[in-house]
């Protein structure tokens, strides 16, 4: 239980300021969002306090709990909004209880500043930590997500990793084959090139992710490589993302170079066999010298299980894109 530093004037207005967010803690779920900001203000005032006590112990109660929050998927709006509404209770606070003793005026603006430098040390003590950890659980995401699209192209091991990784499987994924070609920035020597290619692989990384949604998987490189886009029953409301020659055009953009797709849909256990179907056709057709776009690869056991729409057998362009992007890289 925190309490106010031995021999410290419990009658100051930051006493009471720290009594009064303690009380609002007791009796409430430690899990609660509110409650657990107020302790957080608390220890700070303590910790920022002339006469303060614990040094560090606000800072590292503010930080473990955006910790526990960023794994947790809190957002860190919610986080902030919750700190920022805390310190107008305590300013409010602060105006109610400063009475007409001489005086009492420079405390009443001691105990702004104070607060004021406790709004301070959250805002940024929490963002800092969230953002940290919230890059930490992108990264264990990501790393479980390409070890789950790897056992699918593989086709051994699928459903132990997704028990693992908390992942779910489809019954139906629309298999796409992507060459990302080189963007100009990428033709010069050295590590310039390479960077240029990281760049263009995180916008496309990022324009695939709005409109095919967290539970589509990719395996890319600067290169391309597949993207495998989850087909669940469909339905009014939550219909199944789907490559369309528009996502292309747009991620086309993102990149800043003309993209060639092949597509083709089916069941989770046949996704080695389509994906290495998609990447000869893709080949193929960038061999023949056909135009970049979005090529539908379909015959009669695509349909089993996938609601994603059929077209007919050949491959044929959905939406070619041979217009040059002048984009830097």
């Amino acid at each position: 239980m925190m309490g106010t530093q031995a021999g410290a004037d419990t009658s100051s207005l930051e006493a009471k300021l720290v009594r009064f967010l303690m009380r609002r803690t007791r009796g409430t779920n430690g899990g609660d969002i509110a409650a657990t900001v107020r302790h957080c203000l608390a220890e700070a005032v303590q910790q920022l306090q002339p006469r303060g006590a614990r040094p560090g112990a606000g800072a590292d109660a503010v930080a473990g709990s955006a910790v526990r929050w960023a794994r947790e998927g809190v957002a860190l709006e919610t986080v902030l909004g919750a700190y920022h509404e805390g310190i107008r209770q305590g300013l409010e606070f602060l105006a109610d209880h400063a009475d007409a003793r001489d005086g009492s005026a420079a405390e009443l603006l001691a105990g702004t500043q104070l607060m004021v430098r406790v709004l301070e040390l959250v805002t940024v003590t929490a963002s800092a930590a969230y953002l940290d950890e919230h890059s930490v659980v992108a990264r264990e995401h990501q790393t479980a997500a390409q070890t789950l699209v790897s056992a699918l192209l593989s086709g051994h091991g699928v459903s132990a990793l997704a028990r693992r990784t908390g992942i779910t499987v489809a019954p139906a994924y629309q298999v796409v084959a992507l060459a990302i070609p080189p963007h100009p920035d990428e033709r010069g020597p050295g590590i310039g090139a390479v960077s240029a290619g990281r760049r263009k692989l995180r916008r496309v990384q990022t324009a695939l992710a709005a409109p095919l949604g967290s539970r589509s998987l990719s395996l890319l490189s600067a290169d391309g490589g597949t993207v495998l886009i989850p087909q669940d029953a469909a339905s009014a409301f939550a219909p199944s993302p789907t490559m369309t020659g528009e996502v292309l055009e747009v991620v086309g953009e993102a990149a800043g170079v003309p993209l060639s797709a092949a597509v083709i849909c089916g069941a989770t256990s046949r996704i080695p066999e389509l994906a290495g179907r998609a990447h000869d056709e893709l080949d193929h057709i960038r061999g023949s010298g056909h135009p970049p776009g979005l090529y539908r690869i379909t015959d009669d056991s695509d349909a089993d299980g996938c609601d994603c729409a059929q077209l007919p057998r050949r491959p044929v362009v959905d939406t070619p894109n041979d217009v040059r992007i002048g984009r830097s890289a």
